[in-house]
C-alpha cells in the first residue's frame, strides 16, 4: 500500500492531474454548451471528493482525496474547468496523462493498488458522462444522456489505462 507522499513531486503531480485528466477526455471529447461542460466538471469533483466507501481499502486514492481536500481548505484556486475542457488539444493531452499514470502505477505499486486507482479514473470519468444531457436543441430537447462521443472516450480511458471498460451506458429509445 502507498501513499502520494511515497511518490516524488513530479509523480505526485502527474496522480493528481490524473484526476482531471479522465473527466477533461469525456468533456473535450463532446463539447456542448457551457452549462454542460461546467455540470461534468461539478459532478467529476464531486465524485472525486464525496465518493469514498469503495476506495476505502486503496491508501493511494485515500491519499489523493485527503490532498485535495487540503488544498480546497487552503482556498488554493482550482483550475477553471471549462476553460481546461475547451483548451486546443485538450483531449490528446488528458490521454497522454491518463497513459503516463498507467506506467507510473504498473511501475511503482502493487497491482492490485495500480488496477484500483485505475478504476477509480473511470469511475470519475462515468460520472462525467452522465453529468448532462449532450446535443439536442437550444431547449436541451433531443438531447441525450451520454452520447456516441462519449461512449467511445469512456471506452479509450479505459484502454489507455490497460484495464476493463464498463458496460456502455445506454441511451433510452425516443
Amino acid at each position: 500500500m502507498s501513499l502520494l507522499t511515497d511518490y516524488t513531486a513530479d509523480e505526485q503531480t502527474l496522480l493528481l492531474r490524473s484526476l482531471r485528466a479522465a473527466p477533461i477526455a469525456i468533456s473535450a471529447a463532446s463539447l456542448g454548451r457551457k452549462t454542460e461542460t461546467v455540470s461534468e466538471g461539478f459532478a467529476a469533483a464531486s465524485y472525486i471528493m464525496e465518493v469514498r466507501e469503495p476506495y476505502l481499502g486503496n491508501a493511494l486514492i485515500g491519499s489523493a482525496q485527503y490532498a485535495i481536500e487540503r488544498a480546497a481548505h487552503t482556498d488554493q484556486k482550482f483550475p477553471d474547468y471549462v476553460a481546461m475542457a475547451t483548451a486546443p488539444g485538450a483531449e490528446q493531452a488528458a490521454f497522454d496523462t491518463l497513459a503516463d499514470v498507467a506506467k507510473l502505477l504498473d511501475a511503482k505499486t502493487t497491482p492490485e493498488e495500480a488496477a484500483g486507482y485505475k478504476h477509480w479514473l473511470l469511475d470519475i470519468a462515468a460520472k462525467t458522462t452522465e453529468a448532462g444531457k449532450e446535443g439536442g436543441n437550444f431547449m436541451g430537447w433531443g438531447a441525450v444522456p451520454v452520447n456516441d462521443e462519449e461512449r467511445a472516450a469512456l471506452k479509450k480511458i479505459a484502454e489507455t489505462l490497460g484495464i476493463e471498460a464498463p458496460a456502455a451506458p445506454s441511451t433510452p429509445a425516443a
